[in-house]
């Protein structure tokens, strides 16, 4: 079982929200606004599945938030690019921001094996004799 009262992920997470924040409000084209508003909602979504997932109870229950804060990073990661390439924002500070969900994204996904493989091996029953 995965000790769930503190996620260093959720911590990464939460501090590329704070980040994201900081930058968002140098975007100022209108037609970027819809980039800008996606920018904070997918990471927010992603702290914020985090954030309540670890609060279940059971595994299963867990494993699904995980999921969805996995998607929610891997919007943050495009959108991040995509910020990048219309220049709404500037590539040495897209690229370290991008750089950092990638790391989110790679937690989460360990965090998501490791309750998988748990499960699975939960399920496999020894044969009593």
């Amino acid at each position: 079982m995965v000790f769930r009262r503190k996620l260093l992920v959720l911590d990464k997470a939460h501090q590329l929200f704070i980040d994201i924040n900081r930058v968002v409000p140098g975007i100022r084209r209108s037609h970027h606004q819809p980039l800008k508003r996606q920018l904070v909602k997918s990471a927010l979504s992603t702290s914020s599945n985090l954030a309540e997932g670890r609060t279940k109870d059971g595994e299963r229950e867990f494993l699904r938030f995980l999921n969805i804060a996995l998607g929610s990073s891997g919007e943050l990661q495009y959108q991040l690019r995509a910020a990048m390439d219309c220049g709404a924002i500037a590539r040495d500070e897209g690229t370290i921001l991008a750089k950092r969900a990638e790391e989110v994204a790679k937690m989460i996904q360990g965090l998501i094996r490791r309750i998988t493989n748990d499960l699975n091996e939960e399920n496999v029953q020894p044969a009593n004799s």
